[in-house]
């Protein structure tokens, strides 16, 4: 036989060995108390089982399927992402995750949760033009209802990663961004070990410019953003976990620092305890966190709806024949039903809304382009929900530096040149 010949049957018998140790399989450990799994183990491997996966660059579904079971289990990528190597820490119930969140969703024989906080990791995904998903191997995480017991899994299609759930994983928690010289903190709680609890842990920052941990060994260390010029920068953190059986993992997750003297796009609101609308909770959304879009209303004023971690909207108006401009617009109605002498105002979301409300809000820049769509935005608004005490106040901004930045700078330059 020739050296050739020999050559091309050694490939041969080479890939033949890596075709007949190709994994198709789907693994879960569940938890005492998981309302999914049961609290127990289960593995279902060809033929006994059918497993199979139709999936998109973005999102996948798998089916596993025997005489006696059936599980559906849905993973997705951020919006504008594709399913690619890596972590996709606080993922939440597929579909209803935020655009700009991880999707997952483990449901089967009856169960599925009404909302999860998950994890998963892609390891590898091919997905052909007809939808068919061709090699998978993907591992997970699944909290029902945010902080119910665990339920660990592996999926494995066509692969050759071995069909087993990891021991350990350290997750570093989803990237960030924080305003320069604000407080940032590291979020590793997702981090876990199954059988040798608990874990030491370890920060190190790789990248940008320097900041100090309080403590680096602290799941949740904390850190002052630094100083940034408007273009921002961003950090790099490490971190690694260790077990009490000394199995290692690792992570990393990147902060991206903004400059509050550069115009931004966010959304913040918080409600005095007792507000119907906020629950007395506070809340920030803007692109890295939620799809936020804004839109001018049939009474001319402004609208904006968030899509996250779950849902907002609020409606402002200027009344009858007024323009929507700079300016206070006191003794607000409830929008649409506003009378054609009162502005309109409207904050909802989360399931809840007022029947009726009083409040008021400010416009204190606001540009629109020809066609009438808003280009720069910053809006603050206060809202009593049935005419009752408790607040909620919120801060909308579009493509603005927020006029409180504006009037320190304004207050800070009259300081330095001093009146005429």
């Amino acid at each position: 036989m020739s050296k050739k010949l020999k050559a091309a049957l050694a490939v041969m018998l080479a890939i033949q060995a890596v075709a007949a140790f190709a994994v198709t399989g789907m693994k879960y450990i569940s938890t005492a108390g998981d309302y999914i799994g049961q609290g127990i183990t289960q593995t279902y491997l060809p033929p006994d089982a059918s497993i199979s996966a139709q999936g998109t660059a973005s999102s996948t579904a798998v089916t596993v399927t025997d005489p006696n079971n059936w599980w559906s289990i849905e993973f997705a990528s951020p919006a504008d992402s594709t399913l690619a190597p890596g972590g996709y820490p606080d993922a939440a119930r597929y579909p209803f995750n935020s655009p700009m969140a991880p999707g997952l969703s483990m449901t089967g024989n009856g169960r599925g949760c009404n909302t999860l906080k998950g994890w998963f990791r892609v390891r590898e995904y091919e997905v052909d033009a007809n939808g068919t998903v061709s090699k998978m191997a993907i591992d997970f995480l699944q909290n029902c209802e945010v902080t119910g017991p665990p339920l660990y899994g592996a999926v494995r299609i066509n692969s050759d990663y071995p069909l087993v759930v990891p021991e350990t994983a350290a997750i570093a928690g989803a990237d960030f961004d924080v305003l320069s010289e604000e407080t940032g903190t590291l979020d590793a709680t997702q981090s876990f070990s199954r059988k040798h609890s608990p874990l030491a842990y370890r920060w190190t920052q790789v990248d940008g410019p320097a900041v100090a941990l309080d403590n680096a060994s602290s799941p949740t260390p904390s850190f002052a953003a630094p100083k940034v010029g408007k273009e921002g920068d961003t950090l790099r953190f490490r971190l690694d976990t260790r077990d009490k059986s000394g199995h290692l993992s690792h992570d990393h997750v990147i902060v991206l620092v903004m400059s509050p003297r550069a115009p931004r796009t966010e959304i913040s609101f918080h409600g005095d305890p007792g507000d119907y609308i906020t629950q007395g909770n506070s809340y920030r959304y803007n692109p890295t966190n939620s799809l936020i879009q804004f839109s001018r209303n049939f009474d001319g004023g402004v609208s904006a709806s968030i899509s996250g971690d779950t849902w907002w909207n609020l409606d402002t108006a200027s009344p009858t024949g007024t323009s929507f401009g700079p300016g206070a617009f006191l003794h607000a109605q409830r929008f649409p039903f506003q009378d054609a002498t009162s502005p309109g105002l409207d904050f909802s979301g989360d399931g809840r809304g007022c029947n009726t409300l009083t409040g008021n809000f400010i416009v204190y820049q606001s540009k629109f382009d020809n066609l009438g769509n808003p280009t720069k935005l910053d809006i603050t608004f206060k809202q009593h929900c049935e005419g009752a005490p408790p607040a909620a106040f919120g801060e909308l901004l579009l493509n603005a530096v927020p006029h409180k930045v504006v009037q320190a700078k304004l207050r800070a330059a009259r300081l330095r040149y001093g009146s005429d």
